[in-house]
């Protein structure tokens, strides 16, 4: 009896220290599980593990409607969010970053059917036009996805299993080249710095380690600069940048070493890393003719590694977290490989979605609006261990309570039947 009175104590003393700063939180059947799954070989790809996911069901809804001029002319090509993992058609030796399902696409006032686009590393894109446009008159683009994003880590690689680069592979000729703009890879300074930041015996992921920390270092981040691209030299030169430069000059940088490397371009749903989305919880982002927008465009690097396949890693982000070998389930993955351009247009976008190309002479309005809710989980709360241990206590408090009781009652007895 002793002991159940002291536990009881303990009990009464650890309970309010524990229990009352907290919130009210109800959590969902789904928010409660968490599944790391460790991958040794999946199509090329391995030494990976997810450790949380999150599905979101997107809408897309995109209108534009002509105002003035003689003739209304337009041009669309709109990324597709496509699926980013193993055993995609599209993707090879790709992490699963983005496992994507199109539920329905529909394009409305188009003059032919719309057709879907490859480019040479594998985007997709759906392209349609309309000409002759009256004013007032519209067209609009509807699409819906389920994607489910991983958190994906490539912590625990050993050495012993990276295999060796074949040069001949079309990946070289993608991502490995000299002739790229805005990649400079044969620029004196760069190439030296990059030997300089590497042993040669290093292995392709130590040489990636040291160039992101180096690239880190090197650089400073501005977020006035245009939407624009920049380049790795001139980040290089000026010392600063935005996802855009640090991405540039840290791709750069590895193909200096042989390694092939490409730029991801999509959007970030947030910007904060320890926010944990919870089933029901919706997003919404729009973009529109007269500036407006909410979108958080971005861009980051992966680089490929014999055996083990595609690695994620961020730069910009690296600077405050652990971005290395590492990509949250925030990111929709929109364009890979170089920056989303078309013929017709002067310059180059950073961002890929959407894109018009119009007569000079054509006024119009247009809206894009990107909707996301989340529709399942797979994290980890560490809030599920407050709650365990807030059971606990209030169980300990109620059988304490109730043997107290029936202790009193017992002697309570004995009293009277003296």
């Amino acid at each position: 009896m002793k002991i159940l009175r002291f536990c009881f104590i303990l009990a009464i003393i650890i309970f309010p220290i524990v229990f009352l700063p907290l919130n009210v939180v109800i959590f969902s059947p789904s928010q409660l599980k968490l599944t790391t799954i460790t991958i040794n070989s999946d199509n090329g790809v391995s030494n990976y593990e997810i450790t949380q996911s999150v599905t979101y069901q997107i809408e897309i809804n995109f209108s534009l409607i002509h105002q003035s001029g003689s003739v209304g002319n337009y041009w669309f090509k709109f990324s597709r969010l496509n699926d980013r993992q193993p055993n995609s058609t599209l993707t090879q030796y790709c992490g699963p970053y983005q496992e994507s399902e199109l539920q329905y696409s529909s394009v409305i006032g188009s003059d032919n059917d719309p057709f879907i686009y490859r480019d040479r590393f594998n985007n997709t894109y759906d392209i349609f036009n309309a000409s002759n446009l009256s004013p007032s008159e519209t067209i609009t683009l509807n699409q819906q996805y389920e994607i489910t994003l991983n958190e994906v880590f490539f912590n625990n690689i050993n050495p012993s299993e990276i295999g060796i680069y074949d040069t001949s592979d079309e990946m070289f000729s993608l991502y490995c080249n000299s002739s790229e703009v805005y990649y400079e890879k044969d620029d004196f300074n760069i190439n030296a710095t990059s030997y300089s930041i590497v042993n040669p015996s290093d292995n392709p992921v130590v040489k990636a380690q040291k160039i992101c920390d180096w690239v880190v270092d090197h650089l400073n981040y501005s977020d006035s600069l245009p939407e624009e691209e920049k380049g790795a030299k001139w980040a290089y030169d000026n010392q600063m940048g935005d996802c855009s430069e640090y991405s540039s000059l840290m791709i750069t940088l590895l193909r200096c070493q042989g390694i092939p490397a490409r730029k991801v371009a999509g959007f970030v749903i947030s910007d904060d890393p320890s926010i944990k989305p919870y089933v029901g919880q919706e997003w919404s982002f729009s973009s529109r003719s007269n500036g407006q927008t909410n979108i958080m465009g971005h861009a980051w690097v992966e680089y490929y590694v014999p055996n083990i396949g595609w690695i994620a890693c961020d730069p910009t982000w690296d600077d405050t977290e652990d971005y290395f070998n590492h990509i949250d389930y925030f990111r929709l993955n929109f364009n890979i490989g170089a920056w989303f351009s078309i013929p017709e247009l002067s310059d180059e976008s950073e961002f890929p979605h959407p894109c018009i190309v119009y007569m000079v002479s054509s006024t119009f309005d247009y809206e894009y609006i990107l909707n996301l809710k989340v529709i399942s989980t797979n994290l980890n709360n560490p809030e599920i261990v407050v709650i365990v241990v807030i059971g606990v206590i209030l169980t300990i408090v109620i059988i304490g309570i109730t043997l107290l009781i029936r202790s009193s009652r017992k002697k309570r007895k004995e009293y009277l039947t003296y």
